[in-house]
């Protein structure tokens, strides 16, 4: 019986066990298109495709197959992907690449076939140009992103600009702006997208490549009144072009804090005339375009020690919310303390014009100010009131008098000796000074020895030469194993050949053509293999191995030197470490609490978003990200956060004090916690605990239900007992209270119990589709504190599901996730 068990096990295995393989297939339909086939396996994501260079492969669709082959079950998935090229006669060439699938990484072969279909300019097109090839570091200039397509072609974009700004500083695309134009005979139509930025060094920058998805129609199907166009998707992507970033000129007068652009500063003293202890507002504003992020704050104002100072945090407001358009602002109260006249001197700021070319200071007047004496006090000394009872009489001050005369406390008591001490000690005997220097010595040596071992151990390890020679080690052993490997077992030897190949002669490049090699030995025996790895029946030429041994052995590698040992980077690392712990800071952050305390509302507010889209189930980071942004005045995204983490952790009376104050600043709160502020029976208990808390609750609770009955069901088998009656009884009463419980609770949150919950933390337009380009679709206003479900996502949209049904399309901007 066992025996007849374990050949059925066997036969399962061996119906179920197949090898997992990807590789790429060529469209029995259409030439320009490939397909990339996943046996037994499912890709891990997008597959990363490696470039190829006037080629651009688009996926354009996906399907799965499943078969049945005398006995054997297997199920393939299918990516498909059309290929385009903007030069006639672009044959395919597929390079190998690596895969991630749900069964591992996999190796891809290169593929050879098929024939990109051409696209040209005249059909779509796009252009990315600064509004000047020459500027200066730090000043803003514009950017312009223009898609130029046929208008009898052209259907509707796909996805949003897709650009890597770095290393500039650049604000969001601003909304698109379709036009259309009459060229040559032919309607275009043109798609502008506007944005500025600015580079913070000086040197010759090349921008990166725009990429944007974009639905073209390339022909019809069918025939009659079954006849539709045939779109295709492509990736259009804009040519690079170059951009001067000047110096600014040097030396930089006294003063100049990095400022670039065109500014105004205005200075306010409110009153002129006041009474000591009556605050005096001084207020400097800083108007202007230029690069904002990089300042740091306005200028110091000195004034008399006749004042006490009350400096808040400065406000930065944007401009209609551009990120180089700005008003910062700060206000400085001084109480006075001595009646007189008081001169508040000028204050400068010191800028760079780009227009001008040269740098100018702004100064504001000087400003006087009459300090009176205080008004005399009330007769008979002052005198305390009941505040919010104005009938209630005055009470005298009970303040105790100082004591008329200096009073001492008592002197301690003279010093006596004390008590003995019990037992007997040994003290050491000193050493001798060369025994003693001796002994020293001993450790220092030692860790003379020691450091000298780790330098050498480290040198080995960082010597820029080893990579080439444990390459050069592989490729002897490779061909050792090519001349007794099988037909099988020779690809992935040569691949390996290859790879090492690469890696002897420094090649930086996934897949070299023979002309990187600089001998014409290697070049030919590079192209010999690669004939062989990917051109059907053909073998290497039997003297191929032979000729590759003579080429191993004529690249000669340098060996390893031991005096490396002795260089800085090697003999004293831990230099290197201290600067790295000295620099930890600048590259770590400063705590956020700190800068929060400190009034740096915005350093704290960068760190904790950081914090919470690398732990979105942070609560304390939410609500501390939450005050942050608070303190700026962003109260609607501060409710936001504040949700979040109420929703995370509710039984925190801060979290709901926060939560409470946002809802009230921002003017709206989210649905289904209206009633939190000031919760009812029902909200009392749901905020004990999170919902995902209440979750645990529930299932601790039915599986007590559970032992319940099993205590039951043992009694009516096994006899009854007043013990097992009684835990049996408990058990069942504190299950259905707790799952009762929990059940209320979670229905008391509503929506934003769902992991994929977000609110709406600005007022936005909820669209058919996700785009912006199509202004005949049908959309609607969406409030801002609006709760909904995100069950889909694209390209920067999120499609969002309300409890009534409703469906439609957001950025994803426009919403905050509440436990994602």
């Amino acid at each position: 019986m066992r025996r007849f068990l374990a050949c059925i096990f066997l036969c399962s295995l061996a119906l179920v066990a197949r090898a997992q393989s990807v590789h790429w297939e060529g469209s029995p339909d259409d030439p320009s298109e490939v397909q990339l086939v996943f046996e037994d396996c499912a890709p891990d994501g997008d597959p990363r495709l490696p470039p190829i260079a006037d080629v651009t492969m688009t996926l354009i669709g996906n399907s799965s197959q499943t078969s049945i082959i005398n006995g054997s079950f297997s199920r393939s998935t299918v990516l498909n992907y059309s290929v385009r090229s903007r030069r006639p006669g672009t044959n395919l060439q597929i390079p190998a690449f690596t895969v991630q699938t749900n069964k591992g990484s996999k190796m891809v072969s290169g593929f050879t076939g098929g024939a990109a279909r051409v696209v040209s300019d005249s059909t779509v097109n796009s252009r990315l140009t600064p509004s000047s090839t020459e500027v200066w570091a730090g000043e803003v200039f514009s950017i312009t992103y223009v898609l130029d397509a046929a208008r009898r072609s052209f259907s509707q974009l796909a996805s949003v600009v897709d650009w890597n700004a770095a290393p500039l500083v650049v604000e969001d695309w601003n909304k698109p702006e379709p036009t259309e134009a009459t060229i040559n005979g032919e309607a275009r139509l043109n798609i502008t997208y506007r944005a500025r930025g600015y580079a913070k060094s000086s040197g010759t920058i090349t921008l990166n490549s725009a990429n944007q998805l974009v639905n073209i129609a390339t022909g019809s199907v069918g025939f009659g009144l079954f006849q539709q166009q045939r779109l295709e998707q492509l990736s259009v992507s804009s040519k690079r072009s170059d951009i001067i970033v000047k110096p600014l000129p040097s030396p930089a007068p006294a003063g100049f804090s990095g400022a670039v652009g065109q500014f105004k500063l205005i200075s306010k003293v409110i009153p002129n005339n006041a009474a000591v202890g009556e605050p005096v507002t001084w207020t400097l504003e800083l108007t202007g375009t230029g690069n904002w992020p990089d300042l740091a704050g306005l200028p110091q104002r000195e004034v008399s020690k006749d004042f006490q100072v009350v400096q808040p945090q400065a406000k930065r407001q944007p401009v209609d919310g551009k990120l180089f358009d700005a008003v910062l602002s700060e206000d400085v109260v001084l109480v006075p303390t001595r009646p007189g006249t008081y001169t508040l001197n000028p204050v400068s700021f010191v800028y760079f014009d780009p227009a001008a070319g040269e740098y100018k200071t702004l100064g504001t007047s000087r400003a006087e100010v009459t300090i009176t004496a205080a008004p005399a006090p009330t007769p008979g000394g002052a005198t305390r009131f009941q505040i919010g009872n104005p009938d209630t009489a005055p009470i005298p001050s009970t303040e105790i008098a100082a004591p008329k005369a200096d009073v001492k406390p008592p002197a301690p008591p003279a010093t006596i000796p004390r008590e003995p001490l019990a037992g007997s000690a040994s003290a050491p005997v000193p050493m001798p000074l060369i025994r003693l220097l001796t002994l020293l010595g001993v450790p220092v040596v030692l860790g003379i020895f020691f450091w000298a071992w780790l330098a050498l151990a480290r040198a080995k390890q960082t010597d820029p030469v080893r990579r080439r020679r444990e390459a050069r080690q592989r490729l002897v052993s490779t061909l050792a194993r090519l001349k007794t490997a099988s037909p099988a077992e020779r690809s992935a030897l040569l691949l390996a050949w290859q790879h090492d190949a690469a890696i002897l002669w420094e090649i930086d490049h996934a897949a070299p053509p023979s002309e990187a090699f600089p001998e014409e030995t290697w070049s030919l025996l590079w192209k010999e293999s690669d004939r062989a790895l990917y051109r059907a029946d053909t073998e290497l030429p039997g003297d191929w191995i032979e000729r590759a041994e003579t080429a191993i052995a004529g690249k000669r590698v340098p060996g390893f030197s031991p005096a490396s040992a002795f260089r800085p980077r090697n003999l004293a690392p831990f230099l290197m470490l201290a600067v790295a712990i000295w620099n930890a800071p600048t590259l770590r952050g400063e705590d956020p609490i700190v800068a929060y305390r400190r009034g740096d509302f915005a350093g704290a507010e960068k760190t904790w978003a950081a914090e919470v889209a690398k732990t979105p189930t942070n609560p304390i980071a939410r609500h501390n990200l939450s005050l942050a942004l608070a303190q700026q005045d962003h109260w609607d995204l501060a409710l936001a956060q504040a949700t979040a983490a109420l929703v995370q952790d509710p039984s925190n009376h801060l979290v709901r004090w926060q939560f409470a104050l946002s809802a009230e600043k921002a003017g709206f709160i989210p649905a289904p916690l209206a009633a939190f502020p000031r919760p009812g029976p029902l909200q009392s208990l749901a905020r004990l605990a999170s919902p995902g808390a209440w979750q645990q609750w529930l299932l601790g609770a039915v599986a007590g239900i559970v032992v319940a009955f099993g205590i039951f069901l043992f009694s009516a088998y096994r006899g009854s007992s007043k013990l097992r009656w009684w835990l049996g009884v408990t058990l069942l009463v504190l299950g259905v209270l707790g799952a009762g419980s929990a059940c209320v609770a979670i229905h008391t949150y509503g929506e934003t119990a769902n992991a994929d919950a977000v609110v709406v933390w600005r007022g936005s337009v909820l669209r058919s589709i996700p785009t912006e380009a199509d202004t005949t679709q049908k959309s609607t206003t969406l409030a801002a504190g609006s709760v909904a479900i995100v069950d889909r996502s694209f390209f920067g949209w999120v499609r969002l599901n309300f409890e009534n049904g409703q469906t439609g399309w957001v950025r994803k901007d426009d919403v905050v996730g509440l436990w994602k």
